[in-house]
């Protein structure tokens, strides 16, 4: 999974300095020029969606979600393992249902043809890659939760230092 987790992070480093370097533009056009550039708002948006979705992906792979460790450290291992497949599951059907949502609400967007004011973007078209990434997500989820049941007892705590 190094190389696809590589690919994910390279595509969002991208999209996160193009939202950089469209809000500089925008920033420097409107200061000194009184000419913001157009469609800025609408850029970073879409932009920004797409991070956010495409990240749950490297989160889950990396276990650098949020967690609340309260009674780890008295839990034994094999307890843990459930804990960790059991959250993965649960995770995975909760962003199946959102992509699942999502993806309606995108046909319902394409199917009324509606696009962003200024630049004319299909806003289904964004949905739909939206709900491709909580594709994504589902199956990383599901993934992990299957790395994870293979995984000997103890290793879950080797592998998240012992906090989740």
């Amino acid at each position: 999974m190094r190389l696809p987790t590589r690919i994910f992070a390279a595509l969002a480093g991208a999209a996160i300095l193009f939202m950089m370097a469209v809000t500089s533009i925008d920033v420097f056009g409107r200061f000194f020029f009184n000419a913001p550039l157009t469609g800025a708002f609408e850029m970073t948006e879409i932009t920004m969606a797409l991070v956010i979705f495409g990240g749950m992906s490297l989160a889950a792979l990396s276990r650098e979600h949020i967690t609340v460790n309260l009674f780890e450290a008295h839990t034994p291992p094999g307890v843990r393992r459930v804990q960790l497949v059991a959250g993965d599951v649960v995770c995975a059907a909760v962003v199946a249902v959102m992509g699942w949502r999502i993806f309606e609400r995108g046909n319902a967007l394409v199917d009324s043809r509606e696009t962003t004011l200024v630049l004319g973007v299909m806003r289904g078209h964004v949905a739909w890659a939206m709900a491709a990434l909580c594709l994504v997500a589902t199956l990383v989820f599901l993934y992990c939760a299957w790395r994870d049941a293979r995984r000997a007892p103890g290793a879950a705590e080797e592998m998240h230092g012992g906090a989740l």
